[in-house]
Order: C-alpha cells, then structure tokens, then sequence
C-alpha cells in the first residue's frame, strides 16, 4: 500500500509540476503557490465592500502538496495545528505581497479550491461547490491528492474531501495578517521542497 502511495505520490508531483508552469504560480511560504486569473462568475459583493466583477484579475490559491506531505505529528490535532501554523505563515507572507507596491496589488480578492473547512477562522469565506461534472472530478482528484499525500495511511483513509470554494478579499488579508511594517515583497522558495523530476 505505501508502495502505490508512494508512486502516486510521484505522478501527482509531476503534474502539480505542469500546472504550476501553465498557470505561472509563484511560491509564497511553506505551503502556497499563487497565481492570477481572470474572474468568469456573476458580480460578488463581499462584507467589507470589496467588489469582485467579470473580467477583474482575481488570485488563485493552491496548496503545496509535497511540502505538506512531509509534516509529521503524533495525532491527527498535533498534524492539523502544524498545518494551521504553516497556511498562517503562507497568509502572512501573501498578505505583505499584496500591499500597495506588491506584486498582487492589483488583486480584489483570492479564490481557493479545495476541500478545507476551517477558513472561517482566518477571514475566508467558504462555499460548497457547485453540483455538476467538475464538482465529480474534483472530489476525485483531491481524494487522491489527499491519499497520496497525507503524511498517515490512517489520516488518509479517513478523509473524506469534498470540494469547496474559499474567498478571501485583499483588504481582510491584510488587515487579518499584515504587518505593521511591511516587509520586502519577494517571492521566496526557501520553504518549498525539492520538486519531483
């Protein structure tokens, strides 16, 4: 069973490795890559007044999955803490990049895909996905993903991902983990493991 998880393990790297390349993400902490796309839905209104329109450049947000599958913890709480501290870092380190002179000033809002629900705690908003084809191949990918990649056979077996669309605005970024100071808006690899290939 490692065995196949293991193999598994390389194949997804490899097209996370592709994807990467075609959507030109960049790294942002330990455990996010970002990128910039063009929004294509209906007009979204967010509490702080943020407005998202068809057209506008929104942020996309993707997890690491090969850094996070090297987290090791004695329990499933102990692994989902030090997740938890790694996406605060990640957060932090997007929110100084999206500031004025940053390169993700010209972003409104990030949008996330996956199966976390917990974002409500850190200023995201989180939605299921909408029912349909893609809504199927999705809670098959991230099944996988999630198989092949948790850090526990146990962890992964349990898991049962279903997709969700998570929302952040770039002024609730900022003001949730910005800092007094902002710091030098460089895009650094220094968290990511060595990639597969």
């Amino acid at each position: 069973m490692e065995r196949l998880r293991r193999v598994l393990r390389t194949a997804l790297r490899a097209v996370d490795e592709l994807y990467r390349v075609q959507h030109r993400l960049k790294p942002v902490g330990p455990v996010l890559f970002v990128g910039k796309a063009r929004y294509a839905g209906p007009v979204r209104k967010f509490a702080d007044g943020t407005q998202l329109r068809p057209g506008d450049t929104m942020g996309t947000l993707h997890f690491n999955n090969a850094r996070i599958s090297t987290l090791d913890a004695d329990s499933p709480a102990a692994l989902a803490f030090g997740f938890a501290r790694l996406f605060r870092e990640s957060l932090r380190t997007l929110a100084e990049l999206a500031r004025d002179d940053g390169p993700f000033c010209d972003v409104a809002v990030f949008q996330g895909i996956g199966w976390w629900r917990q974002g409500e705690k850190t200023g995201f908003i989180s939605e299921p996905f909408p029912e349909g084809r893609r809504k199927r191949f999705l809670t098959r990918h991230i099944g996988l993903l999630v198989w092949a990649f948790a850090p526990r056979t146990s962890t992964a077996i349990a898991a049962r991902p279903e997709p969700r669309i998570s929302w952040i605005t770039r002024t609730t970024l900022i003001t949730r983990f910005g800092t007094a100071e902002p710091k030098d808006h460089e895009v650094t690899d220094t968290a990511a493991p060595a990639r597969a290939g």
